[in-house]
């Protein structure tokens, strides 16, 4: 607008030079007086406007920049979201948006900060969706720390949309086909007959009747039986006997590594694990009051395996490796935050088999 200002400026001291050159034409010194005046008014016109051109422009301080890896996706896809952010200054520290600010749909597997250069950064966010309708990441606010003072910018909102593996309008259901028949095979049964004979004529005419025993049988005390232990060994077996590095038969892998973990909760919180799907199993364990870090650990090893069993994921071996590494962090929390259920689970042992003993000795 400025630019339309002077530019208009300029063109009416033209017009005023020309029309004072020309209202005088017989005085011959007045058009040399105004002549000058002209040229003088029309320089410091031109100079206003090269001034004008030359002056400062109005540049924000500090932005971020919002750059997705996509935009649409499928149920279990991962994808990147990265913050770039650009500064006019060095400031102490940079506090970027945490997992809280992401919707309930994607969760986060891994986060990295890069310093690209002393006025820019950035931050990198590795998301996974789980999701049956679009996703709206809203506008997150990024606070720039310097001294005593704080600045919040925010970012833009990102939309991403889903994409359904079902035709859009295709709601029909399909016809069921008719079931197969097969022959009747008799062999089987032959067979059977023939055993069963040949058994009763070794029953009644060769068999020996064993000798009656007399003497009692001694009681066999079980040994304790602790969960955590049977875990770690489940645990130890599977890295020392899965060939899924040349089989690539990711879906047992994974399963293995589940069922251990529900094993675990099935013999010490008395739940039935083996028998509950993923999300009821973690409602179980939400009522029942376990630890919140076992609880995260348990999700991830169970989505993990649910998208391997049921969603058809192909992940690679590095997915495999930590998914396994996460299955030994919930052991070495385990050891931690349920001591004192195996220590109950002890005592009750051996309140049942250790202290007949010791009465009947003292006796």
């Amino acid at each position: 607008m400025r630019y339309f200002i002077n530019g208009i400026f300029i063109v009416l001291l033209n017009i005023y030079h020309t029309m004072l050159y020309f209202c005088f034409p017989k005085i011959q010194q007045t058009r040399i007086l105004m002549k000058f005046i002209s040229l003088r008014l029309s320089a410091f016109g031109s100079f206003i406007f090269l001034c004008t051109l030359l002056g400062p422009l109005d540049i924000s301080a500090q932005t971020v920049n919002t750059h997705i890896s996509t935009d649409s996706v499928f149920v279990g896809d991962v994808f990147h979201y990265s913050l770039v952010l650009q500064l006019d200054e060095e400031y102490n520290r940079l506090i970027f948006p945490d997992t809280t600010a992401f919707p309930s749909s994607l969760e986060l597997l891994r986060q990295q900060q890069f310093k690209l250069s002393q006025f820019s950064d950035s931050l990198a966010y590795r998301l996974q969706f789980f999701g049956s309708e679009d996703i709206r990441i809203s506008s997150m606010p990024v606070v720039l720390i310097s001294g005593q003072d704080s600045t919040t910018i925010y970012t833009d909102p990102v939309v991403i949309y889903f994409k359904s593996m079902v035709d859009e309008g295709d709601s029909s259901i399909r016809p069921l086909k008719p079931i197969f028949g097969f022959p009747r095979a008799w062999w089987p049964w032959i067979i059977a007959a023939l055993l069963i004979a040949a058994f009763l004529i070794w029953w009644f005419k060769f068999r020996e009747e064993p000798e009656k025993k007399t003497t009692k049988p001694l009681p066999q005390i079980k040994p304790f039986y602790n969960p955590l232990k049977e875990l770690e060994n489940t645990l130890v077996s599977i890295k020392k006997n899965s060939k899924v590095t040349t089989t690539k038969d990711f879906k047992t892998y994974y399963s293995e590594i589940s069922d251990a973990i529900r094993k675990y909760y099935e013999d010490l919180y008395k739940i039935p694990a083996l028998e509950s799907t993923s999300r009821e199993l973690l409602r179980y364990l939400d009522a029942y009051g376990a630890d919140q870090e076992m609880l995260d650990y348990t999700r991830k090893v169970l989505m993990s395996a649910d998208l391997v069993k049921f969603a058809k994921y192909t992940p690679t071996l590095d997915d495999a490796q930590n998914t396994y590494e996460v299955a030994l962090n919930f052991l070495e929390r385990a050891k931690q935050a349920d001591s004192t259920r195996i220590s109950h689970l002890r005592s009750q042992y051996e309140a049942q088999f250790a202290r007949p003993e010791t009465n009947k000795t003292g006796a």
